[in-house]
């Protein structure tokens, strides 16, 4: 913008009239008063005088602002009555003013504005007062107020509205808009400011500017713009707008219309209109004329019309000739512009643009192969769906769209190959892939196959077609692994077979060819061991391998291993193809070339004198690596006195007799025996050496020749000295001997013993006068185990010795004696001591130099003086101490004497020295005094101090004298905490700190002492009174304070109050209170109080400062010197009042829109704004439309003030006026502004015509042939435009060349409803099809639109056959394959043509689970998900062909016989081929097994399963044993894995020994088995078998009636139960058929035996501990019992062991027979009988073998076992007339497999009784005398009978065990009779 400034700026003013007009009528006024006055007075004597003014009593010129509030007091009128009366004032002619009448104060009543008048005239007047009845006199003067100007007006534009037009082309600097002009009523203020964003300009009043153009501008892009101008003059503001149109010049190129596309068939004759070109001069303003012309021509196909735009057709078309197989031929256009007649050439006259015609095909050209012939080799065994490599296959139909559609198939009599795809448009890569068989080299006839592949055209009528040749040749592969006869082998070769020996020969065969096959097989062996042994990789003859040391390590040698499991693996292709193996056992047959081997050459063992055995257990053993060898032990040297044998089979040693051994006779010489021990298996021999070392026993004890010796020995003795040699003896030999002394007690460290000797020495020196006697006990220990000790006492008496001197005790003695005692007065006696002896007269005392004094002063006297060396004499034989001259303490206070002491007896002088230090006593007559003020009458001092004196500060000094001694020191009592005092100089000092405000007054008593006898002392009582100090500061409640208060609060209001205190007392603990800062003096403080207001003169404003912050000062009333004072801030926030209005920057807005402004998301329009300078709510602003918002057109967000339209603006182009509101609050204030916002919508045609009949670019309508009369109804083409009016009006054509007509030779197309008729009847025969395009257009101005449909009119064929299918279909699926696999395809023909024809497919049946889907177009079956075959293997599917499109089938339908008449249907059958793809697993992850310890090779220890899911090769696995880890008896650590292992597990998963176990007895193994597949990957699964080795007398039987095979169904919850009930692992070893007693076998009953192990030691628990557990858990488990049928829990294996039977025993037996025959005999013999007992060897009980059992302790509660039941009942029907009679000692026994079984039997009763076992009676119950059963008693055992047979509880017993039968059942008293 550009101002220009007026040259003379004008001013208006407006003058007044002389000032002496109105003197003069000021002064006249008076004057006619006083002519009146004195007239009156002339008239009469009573004149009242009128009132008057003062001078300056009432306004003349009298200034006053216009922006005066009203309200405000502006003048004061003055005026008098001279007769003194009361004066009213009053204001006329004016309405600004009013008048108080009493006062005469003038105050504004209405505001002024200097714009409407800049003088006030008006009248005051004065009234005087006068009695009622009289007329009061009224003075009245005028009077006038100049108004003053303030800034209250904003500037004002002029000639407003502004409008400007300029051209597009107007350079920048261009003046748009010459004169504006603003004014502004107001005479002050800044210069007024106009601002066209962001330029301003000012001015002082008056302003005229333009309007300047800055940059270029363009009609195309901006035809038209709206500016803000702004004016302030620095307080007020105005603004306008201003509305530019810009005019279009010629400077913009030409543009084309509409798509530059066209369709032409490439039969189409010369001159054939393709499209007609069009385009518009872009400048629309002043718009040229437009011609054409090709820029290029491709192939010089067309023309083109330089004046219409018409292209045509200039040549035949060959659309085959083109590189785009798309058909779409590209090519340039020009538009130029005509300039003055002649076509333009710059760039901004021509437009170049790209257009594009599309060829259409016509069908002139075959399918083709890119070759005739193909040739193709594949292996054998290719996998279906595998594509025939490098086939390189093309075909290609150069035609397009249906022409170019051709079908491949294959003419294949085998069906072994499909082709795909199976139809294709254009071109296409063509794939063989091999399907539906497996091509096999071993079958002649699969070795070469020739196969047609035929291309043919699909919808063309003739249907073109091309045929080409595959010559498809088998190779042989290697598919076949070599195969063996048997699946595994056995060999046996003697351990000392030579190199080269033969063992066997083993061969494969193999169906492949050449080296594929047999040919090329090579034979190895692999494994551990394999080293020993050649295999021909040819023959596969296995032969020994050479070995320097046959049947010895390192060569085969059968102590070292006996067998060798190998893999023998035979591999085809020259050993590089194919695998197959077996195993291989190869057994060496063992020969006896071992020597046994002692374990030990040397055996160590130690046996005590007389012991009877060897403890531990002496055994050697011997190894011999021959496994069928026996061993057998002898002794052969060194048992000379047979004192020992052994055992031959075990190798024990023990002591041949039972008398102790005496090793006094032994020829050894000694305590040790040798013995030479042979180990022989009959052929070799080995010997070891036996050390025997007999122990003597420590039995004897030392002792000692005396129990008391004495000795004397002389105190001065050396350390070393003998005192006594004690000698003590032990009748024990060697280490039992051999003694130790030491000394028990008494010795006190004086004396010591020698270890070995026992001679007694001084260990230090003796004191007889310490210890002159002792008493020694010393105590003499052998080395023996247990050591033995004998001890004796040597008193021991020191010898005195006079070596000590006298000395005084103590050494410093010490005597008073007062100045006035008599002489020849005794004060002390010495002291003195000789340890020698205690004879005082041996002691001689005396007084010897020096002698020493020192004064009353504590000064030494000096030598010039020494009367003082004769006050005092000591005795020489007593030691008492005289006064022998009168004391002067004058001359001496302390005497210091020098004593000599002497022992008299000694040999040899013998002194001690000492001292005496004598004090001289004054005696004491005057008490200390105090100084003044202090008298005896008055013992006080009152003293003052300030307060807050530093620690030690002094507050006195209180000396006192005394007349007759020293002062000795000053005390404080009792002591004070808050003073003290020096001892010496009496000054008292303050202990701490003394505040006033605690203390004000302390008292406390000084004590003096003097150094008189006795002593006396004076005290003082002191009072120190605390004086007040100023030493506290104010302190204020808070560090800082933070009030609010609101704005343009009144004066006054309380804003907060403030605290200070002050911890001093009286006037210096008073606080005041002021207010210092630079806001000080706007609040106010109370100075007491400390209350903050408002002060009287402050307009608090937020708006220019929010935040305030004071100071507050507090101090104390102290004087100004010493006066203390704090501050402190506060921080006062300013709340904010809603007292400012919101302001919007314009008050007019324009925009101008388009009607197709987008809605959603709506398009912001513009945006108004207004500015509030409150805050929080109060400055929160929104907006809202209050008029012109016509139907609802525009939405004003009412936070952001964005205007955006409500709704679709289409339809309602106009011009808007909009009122916008502004208010405060959101909405809800008081304050408000207004805005006009001026919207014009411009209509625009924006949517082109869019078809929705046909609906597709491509559209084919059929029409029966011969259908109808002339004017059929093709169809109804309707399409819609968007816009609205004549822009959304439509009307139908069709489009001939370019142009749109109405109607062809064939259709016509009405223009308004879009009736599309036949003109003519239709013949297929003649035409079958017709290719219209549609037009469907617009009215749209200045733009009209048009879109194009492309209808192909088809004549239709009638449908009267069903498609058929000729062929079942089988297909396979792999499984895991990815969903869309393709599966195959089906095909049905239909002999109809056209769409009848056409074929779809549906899936009708057996896809409930929609696991497939077809291409309904082509047949084509795709999987819908991937597979599992072990889930599903095979789907049978029904599918249905029909020519409807759109058929709707049941997925869920299962019915594959339902049919339609009208469809074809065909079962398709597809299978779900197997992969890898499980892996193997056991059922169990660990099993347990035992083995007997004397199993046999190969014997089964247990069963392991393991499953693949798989199917053939792939669910077939491989079972080998990875490990055995030995754990030893009683060992959780493995010894290590067992090589070679002692288990082998065959491919049935049967667990099976391939060793002896007879070497790992109790011992357990964990043996690892893996099962892996044969197929690749080869996963494999892995399971632990834990084995224990057990003894057949381990095992338990429980007999179940019931039948192996419905046990075996419950055997894991039998074991269950039973493991819960013993809380161990049962492990169940067989389950037989049952054999009872008579050896019948049962087959309805079984024995099933087990074992149980210990969880904590894994080892096997014995039997009766394990029985017992059971019969603990009788009541939980009788349920089971009953259920499981469990008739009987016996051991497994029972046997006796026999004993020698003596003849006493068959003595008693004999007698027993004789005796039964009378009842009185059998009477005595039972009462004299008291025990039969058969011993019960000690093996027996380890064995655990026997059933022992034991009834509960009481009678009521006993119960039978229930599984012996039926036994006992056997028993219940005999009577037992027999008495039994025994020996001690004798026994009955049988013999079964070495073990050890007997009954022990004691005296029975004297009934006849069945016979039962009782339970031992507790010791305090009486046996029952009634007569009960007859029971069997154990040693010291009674066992109780139990009554009705109820069942009882097993228990086993220590000592008393039962014999059992051959069938483990327990024998009872009647069957061992």
């Amino acid at each position: 913008m550009d101002a220009h400034r007026p040259t003379t700026p004008t001013l208006g003013c407006r003058f007044l009239p002389p000032l002496t007009k109105y003197m003069g009528k000021v002064g006249r006024s008076p004057l006619l008063a006083a002519l009146l006055l004195l007239a009156t007075s002339v008239a009469g004597n009573n004149v009242n005088e009128p009132p008057i003014f003062d001078g300056s009593g009432y306004p003349m010129g009298w200034t006053l602002n216009e922006a005066t509030p009203v309200g405000t007091k502006v003048f004061t009128l003055k005026g008098h009555d001279p007769e003194g009366s009361p004066v009213k004032y009053g204001v006329q002619l004016t309405d600004k003013f009013v008048v108080d009448q009493r006062t005469g104060v003038m105050t504004l009543a209405k505001p002024l504005d200097r714009e409407e008048a800049d003088t006030i005239r008006f009248r005051v007047t004065l009234e005087d007062s006068v009695p009622q009845g009289q007329q009061p006199n009224i003075v009245g003067v005028e009077a006038h107020v100049i108004v003053l100007d303030e800034n209250d007006n904003p500037p004002q534009f002029l000639g407003v509205p502004y409008e400007a037009v300029v051209a597009e082309d107007s350079p920048p600097g261009t003046t748009i808009l010459p004169a504006i002009r603003v004014t502004d009523p107001d005479l002050l203020g800044e210069n007024i400011q106009v601002t066209c964003i962001p330029q301003p300009q000012r001015s002082q009043d008056t302003y005229i500017g333009a309007l300047v153009l800055q940059h270029p501008l363009d009609y195309k892009e901006r035809p038209f713009y709206q500016l803000l101008l702004q004016a302030s003059d620095g307080s007020n503001s105005n603004s306008t707008g201003v509305e530019i149109k810009v005019t279009d010049i010629q400077n913009s190129p030409p543009e084309f219309l509409d798509s530059l596309t066209g369709v032409v068939k490439e039969d189409d004759p010369i001159g054939t209109l393709v499209m007609t070109v069009k385009a518009r001069d872009g400048d629309r303003g002043m718009p040229r004329k437009i011609v054409y012309e090709l820029v290029t021509n491709p192939f010089d196909y067309f023309l083109l019309d330089a004046e219409t735009g018409e292209l045509r057709t200039a040549k035949p078309l060959d659309r085959e000739a083109l590189e785009n197989s798309t058909g779409v031929l590209s090519f340039r256009v020009k538009a130029r512009e005509v300039v003055d007649g002649t076509p333009g050439s710059d760039p901004s006259t021509v437009s170049v643009a790209e257009a594009t015609v599309t060829i259409k095909d016509v069908n002139d050209e075959p399918p083709s192969f890119n070759r005739k012939e193909y040739s193709i080799s594949i292996p054998e065994n290719i996998a279906d769906g595998t594509p025939l490599p490098h086939l390189e296959m093309m075909v290609r139909d150069p035609d397009v769209g249906l022409n170019s559609v051709f079908s491949l198939r294959l003419e294949d009599i085998t069906g072994a190959f499909t082709v795909e795809p199976s139809q294709a448009t254009g071109s296409t890569s063509v794939n063989i892939r091999v399907t539906n068989g497996s091509l096999d080299y071993e079958n002649p006839n699969q070795r070469k196959f020739i196969i047609l592949v035929v291309a043919e055209e699909v919808h063309t009528n003739p249907k073109l077609s091309s045929t080409a040749t595959v010559t498809v040749g088998i190779t042989d592969v290697n598919d076949n692994a070599p195969s063996f006869s048997n699946p595994s082998y056995t060999a046996l070769v003697s351990e000392t077979a030579g190199p080269g020996t033969p063992i066997t020969t083993i061969t494969a065969k193999d169906r492949d060819s050449g080296r594929f096959g047999a040919a090329g097989i090579i034979y190895q062996l692999i494994g551990k061991g394999s080293e020993h042994f050649n295999v021909d990789k040819k023959t596969g003859s296995i032969t020994v391998a050479a070995c320097p040391t046959p049947g010895t390590s390192p060569c085969l040698d059968f102590e070292e291993q006996s067998e060798y499991f190998l893999n023998y693996k035979a591999t085809d292709d020259n050993g590089k193809g194919q695998t197959t193996s077996v195993s291989l056992r190869l057994s060496l047959a063992d020969a006896n070339d071992s020597p046994p081997k002692f374990q030990h050459k040397k055996y160590r063992a130690v046996i005590d004198e007389g012991a009877e055995k060897f403890e531990p257990p002496l055994r050697v053993q011997a190894r011999d690596r021959d496994k069928t060898s026996k061993i057998t032990y002898s002794i052969v040297e060194g048992n000379k006195m047979a004192i020992f044998r052994i055992d031959s089979d075990s190798g024990e040693i023990t002591i041949a007799k039972r008398a102790p051994v005496d090793m006094s006779n032994s020829t050894n010489g000694g305590d040790s025996i040798s013995l030479t021990v042979q180990a022989s298996d009959g052929t070799f021999s080995d010997k070891a050496l036996i050390s025997i070392t007999v122990r003597d026993v420590n039995n004897n004890a030392p002792a000692f020749a005396h129990d008391l010796y004495t000795a004397s020995i002389p105190e001065l003795s050396p350390v070393g000295t003998v005192v006594e040699e004690l000698t003590a003896t032990d009748a024990d030999s060697g280490i039992n001997a051999e003694l130790v002394y030491r000394i028990q007690k008494g010795g006190f460290n004086d004396f010591a013993v020698n270890e070995t000797s026992g001679a007694v020495f001084v260990s230090r020196k003796l004191d007889y006068d310490q210890r002159n006697t002792y008493h020694v006990e010393v105590i003499a220990f052998d080395k023996g185990s247990p050591s033995l000790t004998g001890t004796t006492t040597l008193m021991i008496n020191v010898e005195n010795s006079n070596d000590k001197p006298p000395y005084f005790s103590p050494e410093t003695q010490r005597a008073e004696v007062t100045e006035d005692t008599a002489i020849g007065t005794v004060f002390a006696t010495l002291k003195a001591i000789d340890p020698d002896s205690t004879d005082p007269e041996a002691l001689n005392f005396a007084i010897s130099e020096p002698i020493t004094a020192i004064d009353r002063n504590g000064q030494r006297v000096n030598d010039s003086t020494t009367a003082f060396k004769d006050f005092f004499a000591v005795d020489r034989k007593t030691g008492q101490v005289s006064v022998v001259k009168s004391l002067d303490r004058d001359i001496a206070a302390t005497v210091s004497l020098t004593l000599v002491v002497t022992d008299t007896s000694a040999p040899t002088l013998q002194q001690g020295k000492g001292n005496l230090v004598v004090t001289i006593i004054d005696v004491n007559h005057f008490a200390p005094e105090f100084a003044r003020p202090w008298t005896r009458e008055d013992p006080k001092y009152s003293i003052e101090m300030q307060e807050e004196q530093p620690t030690g500060a002094i507050v006195g000094a209180f000396t006192a004298t005394d007349a007759d001694n020293n002062i000795a020191g000053y005390a404080i009592e009792p002591p004070s905490p808050y003073f003290h005092i020096n001892n010496v100089t009496g000054i008292v000092r303050t202990s701490q700190i003394i505040d006033y405000e605690e203390t004000k007054q302390l008292e406390f008593t000084v004590v003096a002492y003097d150094t008189g006898v006795p002593q006396l002392s004076t005290s003082a009582k002191v009072t120190v009174t605390i004086i007040n100090v100023n030493d506290e500061d104010p302190k204020f409640e808070h560090k800082s304070y933070n009030a609010t208060v609101k704005e343009n609060s009144q004066p006054g209001t309380r804003v907060t109050v403030v605290k200070a205190i002050d911890a001093d007392e009286g006037p210096f603990g008073e606080v005041t209170y002021s207010l210092i800062g630079e806001h000080a003096s706007d609040f106010n403080i109370g100075h007491e109080t400390g209350e903050i207001t408002v002060g009287g003169a402050t307009v608090l404003d937020r708006e220019i400062i929010p935040e305030i912050t004071i100071s507050v000062m507090a101090s104390d009333n102290a004087p100004m010197n010493s006066r203390r004072s704090t501050s402190v801030p506060v921080v006062i926030k300013l709340v904010d009042v809603n007292d400012n209005r919101p302001i919007f920057t314009q008050h007019s807005y324009r925009a101008s829109v388009a009607e197709n402004l987008s809605v959603n998301p709506p398009a912001p329009i513009l945006q108004v704004r207004a500015v509030d300078n409150d805050e929080g709510v109060n400055g929160e602003v929104w907006y809202k439309i209050i008029k012109g918002n016509e139907n609802g057109s525009f939405a004003l967000n009412p936070e952001t003030g964005i205007l955006y339209p409500a709704v679709s603006l289409l339809g309602r182009a106009q011009s808007y006026k909009i009122k916008v509101e502004a208010r405060d609050m959101a909405g809800k204030g008081p304050h408000f502004d207004t805005c006009n916002i001026y919207v014009r919508v411009i209509p625009v045609n924006q949517h082109k015509p869019e078809f929705i009949m046909p609906e597709l670019p491509n559209a084919t309508v059929e029409v029966p042939e011969n259908g109808g009369e002339p004017n059929y109804l093709v169809m109804t083409v309707k399409a819609i435009d968007r816009d609205s009016g004549d822009n959304g009006k439509v009307s139908y054509h069709m489009k001939v060349g370019n142009r749109n007509v109405q109607e062809t030779e064939e259709f016509s197309i009405n223009q308004e409803t879009g009736e599309l008729r036949a003109k003519i009847i239709l013949d297929r025969e003649t035409k079958n099809k017709f290719e219209l395009v549609l037009v469907a257009a617009d009215h749209g101005s200045p733009t009209a639109y048009e879109t194009l449909r492309l209808l192909t009119v088809l004549l239709i064929d009638t449908n009267d056959n069903v498609p058929e299918f000729y062929e079942e279909y089988n297909f396979n699926v792999p499984e895991n394959r990815p969903k869309d696999y393709y599966v195959g395809k089906v095909t049905a023909e239909d002999k109809d043509e056209g769409r009848h024809a056409k074929v779809y497919y549906y899936i009708k049946a057996g896809n409930a689970d929609r696991a497939f889907y077809i291409d309904k177009s082509d047949g084509s079956i795709y999987t819908n998900r991937s597979f599992d075959r072990e889930k599903r293997d095979s789907y049978l599917l029904t599918i249905l062909a029909a020519n409807d499109p759109d058929i709707y089938v049941d997925p869920k339908d299962t019915d594959h016989s339902r049919k339609n008449p009208e469809h074809g249907y065909v079962n398709v059958t597809i299978k779900i081929l197997d992969e890898n793809d499980n892996p193997p697993a056991f059922e169990r992850s660990a099993y347990f097994a035992g083995v007997n310890s004397m199993a046999n090779i190969n014997e089964l220890v247990t069963k392991v399963t393991a499953s693949d899911a798989d199917l053939g090769d792939n669910g077939t696995l491989q079972y080998y044993v990875a490990s055995a880890n030995l754990y030893k008896y009683g060992s959780d650590k493995p010894s290590g894995s067992i090589v070679p292992s002692p288990f082998n597990v065959t491919q049935d998963g049967k667990l099976v020994t391939s060793g002896y176990m007879a070497e790992y007895n109790q011992d357990r193994f964990i043996v690892e088995i893996v099962a892996k597949e044969i197929a690749s990957p080869e996963r494999f699964a892995v399971t632990k078998v834990h084995v224990w080795v057990f003894e057949p007398c381990q095992l338990i039987r429980v007999i179940l009636s019931r039948p192996p095979e419905e046990v075996n169904r419950e055997k894991d919850e039998i074991i269950l139960e039973l493991s819960n009930a013993t809380q161990s692992r049962v492990v169940v070893d067989d389950i037989r058929y049952h054999v009872d007693s008579s050896g019948h076998i049962r087959r309805e009953w079984c024995d099933m035996y087990l074992h149980v192990v210990d969880p904590k030691t894994q080892t096997i628990s014995p039997i009766p501990q394990v029985l017992k557990l059971i019969d603990s858990k009788y009541d939980f488990l009788k349920d089971y019992y009953t259920g499981f049928a469990i008739e009987n829990v016996v051991p497994a294996y029972v046997g006796v062991q026999e004993e020698s039977f003596d003849i006493a025993l068959a003595a008693l037996i004999a007698l027993l027979v004789v005796l039964l025959v009378g009842a009185v005999t059998v009477t005595v013999v039972c009462c004299c009988l008291k025990h039969w007992v058969i011993s019960v060897p000690n093996d027996i009980r380890k064995k655990d073998g026997l059933i022992k059992k034991q009834i509960i302790d009481e009678l009521n509660t006993t119960e039978n076992p229930l599984w012996i039941e039926q036994k006992l009942k056997l028993y219940e029907e005999q009577e037992l007339t027999m008495q039994v009679f025994s020996e001690p000692e004798a026994g009955l026994s049988t013999e079964r497999r070495g073990s050890n079984m007997s009954l022990a039997m004691g005296d029975t009763s004297q009934d006849n009784t069945y016979a039962t076992i009782q339970h031992p009676l507790p010791s305090n119950r009486h046996r029952s005398s009634t007569p009960d059963y007859t029971t069997l008693p154990g040693n010291r055992n009674m066992y109780e009978s139990a009554m009705g047979f109820q069942g009882s509880t097993f228990q086993p017993v220590t000592l008393s065990q039962l014999t059992l039968d051959n069938d483990g059942q327990p024998q009872f008293v009647s069957g061992l009779v």
